[in-house]
């Protein structure tokens, strides 16, 4: 059965041999989830997941980390009243990857439906508006496909910055079965009991 894992579910010595299997044409996404993503968990500072396929070969993986968003830099993009001009709370993608062989297959799409149930949990449970990336601009297209709206190229960047609006836009349409059904399909109980009150 395919599921969806965090990496501080993996022994340390049991990472060190998988992660040389972990190919990606990116080499910057490769180098990250080889070389710091490990130490990055255990400090805190995001938290990353990996799609397993149902002969558990990791096809994938997301990172993300609480953020938020400066009310002027997004406008009118987000349906958001003009009297609130504090910071938006938001869960932002700090690195999202598919490894080599598994391109075209929906894992990118998997990744960022399994962040938007993560994005709904916290808005559940402390606040959170929106998704926010700083996509490559090779990636915009996905992302617009999934949704995200393209907000302004970053200065002095090759990134371009992108939301995807929690109460306008949703994969789920909000109901509640479609998430629980997700949960079901990737082995996230944890996230079952959450969305059911439990």
């Amino acid at each position: 059965m395919a599921k969806i894992i965090s990496l501080s579910s993996i022994a340390r010595s049991r990472y060190d041999k998988i992660k040389k299997e972990f190919k990606c044409s990116q080499k910057e996404l490769e180098e990250h989830i080889k070389q710091y993503a490990f130490s990055h968990q255990k400090e805190g500072l995001y938290q990353t997941y990996f799609y397993l396929d149902d002969e558990e070969d990791y096809l994938g993986y997301i990172s993300v980390a609480i953020s938020s968003i400066d009310r002027e830099k997004i406008g009118n993009e987000v349906d958001i009243p003009v009297s609130i001009n504090y910071e938006i709370p938001a869960l932002k993608i700090t690195r999202l990857c598919t490894f080599d062989n598994h391109y075209k297959k929906g894992v990118g799409r998997t990744l960022l439906m399994f962040c938007e149930i993560l994005a709904l949990v916290v808005q559940k449970k402390i606040g959170c508006r929106a998704i926010i990336v700083d996509s490559k601009k090779d990636a915009v297209g996905f992302y617009k496909q999934c949704d995200f709206i393209e907000i302004a190229q970053e200065d002095g960047g090759n990134t371009i910055f992108m939301v995807y609006d929690l109460l306008k836009l949703s994969e789920f349409n909000d109901e509640l079965d479609d998430i629980i059904a997700f949960c079901e399909t990737y082995e996230l109980s944890d996230l079952i009991a959450i969305f059911k009150g439990k």
